[in-house]
């Protein structure tokens, strides 16, 4: 009768039904950036629930592929109903925000980079979300006070050619000629072949280049067709780049990695969502949440990385700066 008493009361102190959750990212579960965000969703949602994730894959995936993978979550969608959907970063929300508008499921949107309007989600009501908007101009500026002091510094910015980082750049050149910001002359150089991206490094300080920023490096291809793993090309970059690199995302910046910036955290990313997710279970209508903008950055280094290259950290930078390997 004690243990009958028992299992009664641990049946009566869980909840009568909780709430279902579609979760749909862009990109892969190995993604850094994806790992940080999600661990900080489902660490602080309010309640319990019933999550299912589904994962695009369109880093690593032919885009008619990941467009098919995007096709069975909406029929998953339709199948399953749930009550709040989550939907990671642009590829995901290009390729579902119109059909689950015509739903009336509540969606909470994260790092999107491209407008808002690039999708007509201020149309849509049940929309509410996290803007992601790297700290660009801040993080420039940043390098401008490490590298030693001239009348004229040049920086290279080398991304991988994916939607994603034309999406997130845009702000800084609409059409990635070289800018200039103060001092800083800015080139851009985009490209999804391995060798490209080599031979720019490898030329850097040639093309008087002061230093690199390392954008996103996760769609580079071998010349055979395959893709590069991510951590093989920055560690390369870091073992053979002739001048510093610095990089505009936290989960850059380390040991074979970007030497340090002013980074978006992913982690924090995610702590915006789960706040929004909260207040959807708590009752709230995402018409009325709006939109937020994720612009809280902080000074992250690679302790081997600012050695390596000499950097004189000032003080008070070096205090609220998190430090790595």
């Amino acid at each position: 009768m004690r243990i009958l008493a028992c299992l009664l009361l641990l049946w009566a102190s869980l909840p009568v039904s909780a709430a279902k959750l579609m979760f749909i990212h862009s990109y892969h579960e190995g993604y850094p950036w994806v790992q940080d965000y999600r661990r900080a969703i489902l660490g602080n949602i309010s309640e319990p629930t019933k999550m299912t994730e589904i994962y695009l894959d369109s880093k690593r995936l032919p885009r008619d592929v990941y467009v098919k993978r995007a096709d069975k979550a909406w029929e998953a969608i339709k199948r399953d109903r749930p009550d709040i959907i989550l939907l990671a970063d642009d590829n995901a929300i290009s390729l579902l925000s119109e059909r689950i508008a015509a739903t009336e499921i509540p969606v909470v949107f994260l790092g999107l980079n491209t407008n808002p309007r690039d999708h007509r989600l201020q149309a849509y009501r049940q929309f509410t979300g996290i803007l992601e908007r790297p700290l660009f101009k801040r993080s420039l500026l940043l390098v401008d006070c490490l590298l030693p002091d001239m009348d004229r510094k040049k920086l290279l910015i080398l991304s991988d050619n994916s939607a994603t980082s034309r999406a997130a750049l845009s702000p800084i050149s609409d059409d990635f000629k070289p800018i200039k910001i103060g001092k800083l002359i800015i080139d851009f150089t985009l490209t999804n072949s391995a060798k490209e991206w080599q031979q720019a490094v490898l030329n850097a300080k040639k093309a008087g280049y002061h230093g690199i920023f390392i954008a996103l490096y996760h769609t580079l291809m071998a010349p055979g067709g395959d893709y590069m793993k991510p951590d093989s090309i920055i560690a390369w970059t870091a073992n053979n780049s002739p001048v510093p690199h610095f990089g505009f995302w936290d989960f850059t910046i380390g040991k074979q990695a970007n030497a340090g910036g002013y980074v978006l955290n992913g982690y924090e990313h995610g702590i915006l969502a789960a706040k929004l997710v909260n207040r959807l279970l708590a009752g709230e209508s995402a018409a009325d949440l709006g939109y937020i903008s994720d612009s809280k950055g902080m000074f992250r280094f690679s302790r081997s990385g600012v050695a390596r290259w000499n950097l004189s950290i000032p003080k008070e930078m070096a205090d609220k700066a998190v430090w790595v390997d």
